[in-house]
């Protein structure tokens, strides 16, 4: 078959699936307009701020590639993890390790690679996402739990992507209490301070290293993130690949792999 038959193929394979995310974002945006309006009617003091829609031309062509990124993402299911090059992110709660057990100091920007951080003896669970990305940091205190529970059998590390949904991009609106406010990163120094701006809102255990992906997004392409995404790498090959996010992020999964897996070591330990 060639590339353009191929091409044509995923095309007509993205389509379903994109127009029904922009249906769902249309009747969100009406849900939420409703909502305003009547809040607008009553005087409400919730009003004030700027009513944002979801579904603009921004909007559908990040979600277009996202579908995109997943399509042609490089990472399968039992074959080998893609070792992607990534750079060091300093986590205030810990030091960055490079193995179970080793402790290493490590400079912001410094370059490594996500396999640095892989145990032959051990999982490594690998956590995709950013500061913007609503389902992402909303499963951050998850996350952390996860951390704590199995640390004694897995390592894990948090790889800081591109914005899902930059200030200056396709913002979105949200409890100011919880939104971030982060534009488009335009260099290494831009995403590894929003990592750090995501850390200090959310505190991860010391065993979780941090790492940010590079400005060319190769660690995104290769594992075909977009927003979210987590997988689970052992002995260099992927063992749990979870579904493409927003809607098939979950780490109820890997709770599950995770307790299938090492729970009678988890209880021994």
């Amino acid at each position: 078959m060639g590339i353009l038959s191929v091409d044509l193929l995923i095309t007509l394979q993205i389509l379903p699936v994109f127009f029904s995310n922009c249906l769902f974002l249309a009747l969100y945006d009406s849900v939420i307009l409703l909502k305003h309006v009547v809040l607008l009617l009553s005087r409400s003091k919730s009003t004030r701020g700027e009513w944002r829609r979801m579904l603009t031309s921004e909007g559908m062509r990040c979600i277009w590639k996202s579908f995109l990124l997943d399509a042609y993402k490089q990472v399968k299911l039992g074959e080998d993890a893609p070792n992607s090059s990534v750079v060091h992110v300093s986590n205030p709660e810990g030091s960055n390790n490079h193995g179970h057990g080793t402790q290493e100091k490590t400079v912001d920007g410094a370059e490594c690679h996500l396999l640095d951080f892989a145990n032959p003896e051990r999982p490594l669970v690998v956590n995709f996402g950013s500061a913007t990305c609503p389902p992402f940091t909303s499963q951050l205190p998850a996350f952390s739990k996860l951390v704590e529970e199995f640390s004694s059998v897995a390592d894990f590390l948090l790889v800081y992507i591109d914005e899902a949904h930059p200030s200056d991009g396709w913002a979105v609106p949200g409890d100011s209490s919880l939104s971030f406010e982060v534009k488009k990163h335009q260099n290494q120094e831009d995403r590894c301070a929003a990592a750090h701006q995501l850390l200090e809102r959310f505190s991860l255990p010391p065993q979780c290293r941090v790492v940010a992906d590079r400005m060319d997004n190769n660690a995104n392409v290769a594992y075909g993130v977009a927003f979210e995404r987590v997988c689970i790498v052992q002995r260099q090959k992927i063992a749990y690949l979870g579904g493409k996010g927003p809607f098939y992020y979950n780490l109820q999964e890997v709770r599950r792999w995770l307790e299938k897996n090492f729970s009678k070591r988890c209880k021994l330990d």
